[in-house]
């Protein structure tokens, strides 16, 4: 009788420190997601990457493209390049589907949507002997079309 009431403890016993542990480990995955999405956050805030922005958003989406200057063609890339960075990280995962949702629906996905647009000649423009910036910046592109759902309504 005494085994089986001890037997009876360690069960339960067992079963409170699996909950525990269960729960320690969402916690876990909740702060690695968290770190993730601000480490995402803080690189694309870097004040390269806000200038370069800045700068396609107010001059060269209205300048012909043949007549951008190297430097024009630098500040595209840096865009390209930290957007880039971003679609590699978002499809691989490193950020949950809900976080990445709210990214996508925020001013970030905004902005990833005006830069690709704005971008349009520079990336059908070979960036490489072989590829076209569509082709080379192609974690851009498909955050793009990500971002592009959400910022057109689709929520799906």
């Amino acid at each position: 009788m005494w085994w089986e009431i001890a037997a009876d403890i360690a069960t339960v016993a067992t079963s409170i420190s699996l909950i525990i542990a269960i729960i320690q480990l969402i916690r876990e995955k909740g702060n690695e997601n968290t770190a993730s999405f601000f480490y995402l956050h803080k690189y694309l805030s870097q004040e390269q990457f806000s200038i370069a922005r800045k700068k396609v958003r107010t001059e060269l989406f209205k300048k012909e493209y043949g007549s951008w200057t190297d430097d024009d063609k630098e500040q595209a890339n840096r865009v390209c390049a930290s957007y880039d960075q971003a679609g590699i990280l978002i499809s691989a995962g490193v950020i949950n589907s809900k976080t990445t949702k709210g990214f996508l629906s925020s001013s970030w996905g905004r902005s990833i949507v005006d830069q690709y647009e704005c971008l349009n000649d520079f990336l059908n423009d070979l960036q490489t002997p072989a590829q076209t910036g569509k082709e080379f910046f192609h974690h851009f592109t498909w955050l793009y079309q990500q971002a592009k759902k959400y910022q057109d309504g689709e929520k799906s």
